[in-house]
């Protein structure tokens, strides 16, 4: 008693069936079950939208489409429909589609918030953050407290160089969700424009409690400590993102300002020369390398690099003048 009937003669068995396996990541098997459901019920619009979702999980776009038009066919104002179909033509590269789609499904059902959502994503993934601010707020008037929103809203304001309003925005968001640690560290970088190094440190520190390995925290944490002047902290941090990422050269950089601060010029040195394997053409640091060899007295440590700049570049560089004028300074020592 009480169990759902397994009888594949009941009408919501495949259905039933294809959303199971839907769930389970058993895509082609939902294919099969939902088409097995569009035969018995061909006019059911939530048969062909999960077929639609299913196809396009497994990247079969063109047979997405047509599963998506024909719910559309039977429902043209399903707004959840309309905003598949729209989140579809965003990735078959056609934006302005999907803004109509988006805007349809708003207009089919103006207090669904995903429609709205989901076209504010697409124009901050493209840059357009005027564009995406209305659809932002209307969530919010829908839905005062939606921490995903109050979080676009701060990176919005925080990008067109509203900084104080972001920060708000982001403690608001954390307000409502405090478990995302891209809050705490949107939430810190915002602070960090408007100078408050403190509290920046604070969010930074509680991001990093809910994601230990993130590289743009660790290495956010490392700059803020060394600004601050806690250079042991700054070692901790700077030193722990080389370990977890050791081919990105930014933490090699920020160690190696930190070490010339602290008149450390060996390892200062060091940490350069690995910066500058990793970005070789970075004209300023291979010169800020070669200054900082003179102070540790190990010019011969970096002819090297400017050898091997003099074959990698072009032969117009304007740098390669100076960088030849260089090596002979240094050969006649």
């Amino acid at each position: 008693m009480g169990k759902k009937s397994r009888n594949n003669n009941d009408k919501d068995y495949y259905f039933d069936l294809g959303i199971r396996e839907l769930d389970s990541g058993n895509f082609d098997k939902a294919i099969h079950a939902f088409e097995k459901a569009i035969q018995k019920n061909p006019n059911d619009p939530r048969l062909y939208n999960n077929l639609g979702i299913a196809y396009e999980l497994i990247q079969d776009y063109e047979k997405a489409r047509s599963a998506y038009e024909k719910a559309i066919e039977i429902n043209p104002e399903n707004s959840s429909i309309l905003s598949n179909l729209a989140g579809l033509s965003l990735l078959e590269g056609k934006p302005q589609d999907a803004a109509l789609l988006y805007d349809s499904a708003i207009s089919a059902d103006p207090l669904y918030v995903e429609p709205y959502m989901n076209i504010a994503r697409m124009f901050i993934e493209m840059r357009g953050f005027s564009s995406a601010e209305p659809y932002v707020r209307k969530v919010l008037e829908i839905e005062h407290d939606n921490a995903e929103a109050l979080n676009l809203l701060g990176v919005i304001t925080s990008v067109t160089k509203r900084s104080e309003e972001a920060v708000k925005h982001f403690q608001d968001a954390i307000k409502s969700d405090a478990n995302q640690y891209s809050l705490f560290s949107n939430l810190g970088a915002a602070l960090q424009k408007i100078g408050d190094k403190k509290r920046a440190v604070l969010a930074f520190e509680k991001s990093f409690e809910l994601n230990p390995n993130n590289f743009s925290i660790m290495n956010n944490l490392g700059v803020l400590y060394r600004e601050t002047g806690n250079f042991d902290k700054a070692k901790y941090f700077f030193y722990r993102a080389i370990k977890f990422y050791p081919e990105n050269p930014f933490p090699y950089l920020n160690i190696a300002e930190l070490y010339i601060e602290i008149e450390e010029y060996d390892s200062a040195l060091d940490n350069l020369k690995k910066y500058s394997s990793l970005v070789p053409l970075d004209m300023d640091n291979l010169f800020k390398t070669c200054g900082i060899a003179r102070m540790a007295n190990r010019l011969a440590d970096v002819t090297e690099e400017m050898q091997s700049f003099l074959k990698e570049s072009d032969s117009f560089d304007p740098h390669v003048k100076t960088v030849k004028k260089w090596l002979k300074t240094v050969k006649s020592k």
